[in-house]
């Protein structure tokens, strides 16, 4: 065998974005048990294909057997996505399959035709596999320009690791990659916090630069990692906090902010009540007592500014808060679950039931931690419950978050999502770009009014306007690089702020 092929099939009802989420596990079991790399190939319908060239050309019966090895190493490490079993077609799991590889079996080869649809077996580079859309499968029309543009990306790819040999004959090679993964992701979201788009090569260097990677971090695996973290969130549902843009540039998941940091964001007082009730969440988040979590998931809620009460009886929410906020107020149902990590038996349609009854606007199913199976966020969406875990909740009270904020954060689904929102709105969304408004308005008039001071008197000062404003503002982000403009709005916030102060 040349090749060694596995198969990855899913039924149509399946999002593709998991059967892309499905070889990029099994490109990482692949590399990590054998070092070896594959070729990636879209079979032209529903499915993915992955050719590993062996230079060595194994027998086949000793080669599936170990194929078969690695398939259940792959499932047994994700088993809510892959499986091996047959005729499981509504589990909503991607199929591994490496029968194929016998005599007498047969695979799709790169570029054949296939007779239904017109589509074409199309080898992609991985670094493609993350912008592939949902209707991933290229027709044999398409296959022309698809040649012209990207060349021969089996030859291309072939050539780079044609030379490897199989691993049949010799130990698993030891891991030398940096640990944990999730550092990388923990180093880029750290490094794209400033709104700046970058590639691979630009995140590696300021990483490497700040002691935020491994010394023998490389380029390759700084991509592979982000590209396997966007198509991980994205494959469970989740919104991922960095993307791709066209360029092939890595940028924080927020709107873009050129804005030059004129002004230093405000810091957060230090709360010592909210020290002692991040503290109380999580020691009874994890303890034998729910009515104690119950009342510091309360009191915590107070704490931002709701009204509460501690309910937790039969047939009641464990608690309610009330977002004073007059005529703008709503109401939350509050559902606790303690457990000592993940909370194991989550009830969105129980933290869901007690909305109607109880005139509330809002359900909150708040524990330590909840699993991000596709089957719970499907759960939150449908019965309309947001999950906040522990450490998110934590998070709310040492940002000194209004209802008003937290409002925007209770949509169905996970709190974590949309907390990286309110934590970016807080530094660069409008309350940055009006204190640069007013920063400039005063660096910018104060120049302006000097100027006709010198050269004419009082009676040739021009009147600082909304409108003149906007534009001595917009010059001097331009100046500074910025390729936005601020807006009247903003100026007029800008002007009230300014007056309070005089």
């Amino acid at each position: 065998m040349q090749f060694a092929r596995i198969l990855l099939q899913a039924e149509p009802h399946i999002p593709f974005e998991r059967t892309k989420l499905a070889a990029l596990a099994m490109r990482t079991i692949l590399f990590d048990d054998a070092r070896l790399q594959a070729i990636l190939m879209l079979d032209g319908g529903t499915g993915i294909a992955l050719w590993v060239p062996l230079a060595d050309a194994p027998h086949a019966k000793s080669l599936r057997t170990w194929l078969h090895h690695i398939a259940n190493r792959a499932c047994a490490a994700h088993p809510d996505l892959l499986s091996t079993e047959l005729n499981t077609h509504h589990d909503n799991r991607v199929h591994v399959h490496v029968s194929s590889n016998a005599a007498g079996r047969f695979s799709a080869v790169p570029y054949c035709l296939r007779g239904e649809g017109l589509t074409v077996a199309a080898p992609i580079a991985w670094d493609e596999l993350g912008a592939m859309p949902a209707a991933s499968a290229i027709s044999m029309d398409d296959l022309p320009q698809r040649l012209q543009s990207k060349g021969d990306v089996f030859a291309h790819e072939f050539a780079i690791i044609a030379n490897q040999s199989s691993p049949l004959d010799r130990p698993l090679a030891e891991s030398t990659t940096p640990a944990p993964r999730g550092r990388v992701i923990t180093a880029a979201i750290e490094i794209l916090e400033d709104g700046k788009p970058r590639d691979a090569d630009e995140l590696l260097k300021d990483a490497l630069a700040h002691n935020l990677v491994p010394p023998n971090t490389t380029r390759k695996y700084v991509y592979t990692n982000l590209i396997e973290y966007i198509a991980r969130q994205l494959g469970h549902g989740r919104k991922p906090q960095i993307f791709q843009d066209a360029q092939r540039r890595f940028r924080i998941n927020e709107p873009p902010d050129d804005w030059p940091d004129i002004v230093a964001p405000a810091s957060t007082p230090e709360d010592e009540a909210a020290d002692a009730l991040c503290e109380r969440l999580e020691a009874t988040a994890t303890g034998d007592n729910p009515a104690a979590f119950e009342a510091a998931v309360c009191d915590a809620f107070a704490h931002l500014g709701f009204l509460t009460q501690h309910l937790g009886q039969y047939e009641q929410p464990d608690g309610i808060a009330d977002a004073i906020l007059g005529p703008l107020g709503y109401r939350l149902t509050l559902e606790c679950k303690t457990a000592k990590s993940v909370v194991t038996q989550p009830d969105a349609l129980e933290a869901s039931k007690f909305r109607e009854p109880y005139a509330a606007q809002y359900s909150a199913l708040i524990g330590p931690a909840f699993s991000d199976e596709t089957e719970l966020l499907q759960e939150l969406q449908t019965h309309q419950v947001t999950a906040i875990a522990v450490p998110e909740l934590q998070t709310l009270l040492h940002l000194g978050a209004t209802p008003l904020e937290i409002q925007h954060i209770l949509q169905a689904g996970y709190a974590s999502d949309t907390i990286a929102d309110l934590l970016w709105d807080r530094r660069h969304g409008s309350a940055k770009r009006v204190a640069t408004v007013a920063a400039l308005v005063a660096k910018e008039g104060w120049k302006a009014q000097r100027t006709a001071a010198e050269q004419g008197g009082p009676q040739n000062a021009p009147l600082l306007t909304t409108d003149a404003a906007m534009l001595l503002v917009d010059a001097a982000l331009r100046n500074a690089g910025s390729t936005q403009a601020c807006t009247k709005e903003e100026v007029e916030a800008a002007f009230e702020w300014l007056a309070s102060r005089s």
